[in-house]
């Protein structure tokens, strides 16, 4: 039974936990109804609070807006609230030059209102409804444009700890069935008929022949595919992760330096690794970086001449004697208030080094011990309840728009606004590491951690974390 499948698929990931409250992104589909559906028959037995999401882009006019009044009433009938967006007058005023393009920005939009929708509810989680079909089609269209291994391993079950898939694993046909058996109604979006559009033409015209004259089993044997590509490059990354430290010499906020014989002595699949992930701690993110600049940057450090690279953003990747530097331009550098934009998970219990800020994090779990005082704690060791945390735990430097509620405050509030009201110079809100568990901002470490957290009279075990200056 389908049910047991996505019960399984949910247990085998990890996706969510019991207690956790789940938006359900729904956009009236049969994809997305199927799994509002099963959620919410499989509630119960994980205790979820579910909260029905659905964004009206209003692009398709009134077949949008009958779309999210779909949604609204599929919710109110199973009893589960529900937050319906819609994107002010004016959004698609200015057509994209492509169709492809307008698509692309529909998914940013929609992603942003989920985020924020799961901060307003406070949810933990947030279901998408890609199938195991959408897997093997994502393959297929990335393999067509060149991708690498981590394009090929597809769409991730959970990514960021935040979003989840509970039918990746789930065939389209066996949804369909499912929503004929139950009699339950669904919206059709005529523009996936459209076979100009390169998905389409990938879902009804190229897996259908693959299908007919290669093999009928080839939607499992691609996702299957992607699932082991996705194995591999978690072993690359950690490895690359290992080889950027070894290798990076001076950090800065807008600036790293690598050493470059420590770099040529890995084998290209690393070092386009160790570069993609010193772009991305510079710059903040990899968007419009491809592979013909990585293979720039690379011919850098084989050329022992010297040179530069310039990228998008203003970025420029100069060889110098024994480095590789990566240097936002003064035009396009980063904020003196903003820390470096690398992410670096920190295990519970165990350890991580924080060169960008120049300082290691420890965490520990310990029993709580009669007569416990939280208050004992001290700007550079905090104690939460661990049983509230999600492991493993982020950390990041502050980024615009950042929010959390200080201990003891009554409702939330900018980080930013908190640290110039604590009269942190500004030339060191930048260099303060935030630790998150999950989405939500645990500790502003060294400065105070988020009232959600804190120890309670019901709290049984306690998360000490320490920061010690490297």
């Amino acid at each position: 039974m389908i049910d047991g499948q996505v019960y399984d698929t949910i247990g085998r990931h990890g996706m969510i936990r019991p207690g956790d409250r789940v938006i359900v992104a729904v956009s009236g589909g049969p994809d997305s109804v199927a799994l509002l559906a099963l959620l919410a028959k499989l509630a119960p037995s994980l205790n979820l609070e579910l909260h029905v999401a659905h964004l009206d882009h209003g692009w398709r006019g009134p077949a949008s807006a009958a779309d999210a009044e779909f949604v609204r009433r599929l919710a109110l009938r199973l009893g589960l609230a529900v937050t319906v967006g819609h994107l002010p007058p004016g959004t698609w005023k200015r057509r994209a030059r492509r169709q492809s393009s307008r698509e692309a920005r529909a998914r940013d939009l929609r992603h942003a209102f989920l985020i924020e929708t799961a901060r307003s509810v406070g949810a933990q989680r947030i279901a998408l409804g890609h199938t195991r079909d959408d897997q093997a089609e994502t393959l297929l269209l990335r393999l067509l444009r060149g991708s690498g291994g981590r394009g090929l391993g597809g769409i991730h079950p959970v990514k960021d700890g935040l979003f989840v898939r509970p039918l990746i694993e789930t065939r389209r046909r066996e949804i369909l069935a499912y929503l004929k058996r139950r009699r339950l109604r669904y919206r059709v979006d005529a523009t996936n008929r459209d076979v100009r559009l390169t998905r389409n033409r990938v879902r009804r015209v190229l897996i259908p022949l693959l299908e007919k004259r290669f093999n009928p089993r080839v939607v499992d044997l691609l996702a299957r595919t992607s699932g082991l590509l996705r194995d591999d490059e978690e072993v690359l990354e950690t490895l690359a992760g290992e080889a950027l430290e070894k290798a990076a010499g001076r950090r800065a906020p807008g600036r790293l330096d690598l050493r470059t014989p420590a770099i040529r002595l890995l084998p290209p699949a690393l070092q386009r690794r160790v570069l993609r992930r010193g772009l991305a701690e510079v710059r903040g993110h990899l968007r419009r970086i491809t592979a013909r600049h990585i293979d720039a940057c690379r011919e850098l450090f084989e050329n022992r001449s010297g040179g530069a690279v310039s990228l998008p953003d203003g970025v420029t990747v100069r060889q110098a004697p024994g480095t590789l530097r990566i240097e936002m331009g003064r035009k396009a550098g980063t904020r003196a208030t903003t820390g470096p934009a690398v992410e670096t998970i920190c295990p519970v219990p165990g350890e991580v080094a924080l060169p960008s800020f120049g300082l290691r994090l420890r965490t520990r779990v310990i029993p709580r011990p009669a007569g416990f005082d939280p208050r004992a704690g001290a700007p550079d060791r905090v104690f939460l309840d661990a049983d509230l945390v999600r492991a493993p735990l982020r950390v990041r430097g502050r980024r615009a728009g950042d929010r959390f509620t200080p201990l003891g405050a009554p409702g939330d509030r900018k980080v930013k606004s908190f640290l110039i009201d604590r009269k942190v110079p500004v030339d060191l809100r930048g260099r303060i590491p935030i630790v998150l568990s999950g989405e939500r901002i645990a500790w502003v470490v060294a400065q105070a951690i988020d009232d959600r957290f804190k120890v309670t009279p019901q709290t049984r075990r306690i998360l000490v974390l320490e920061k010690e200056t490297a």
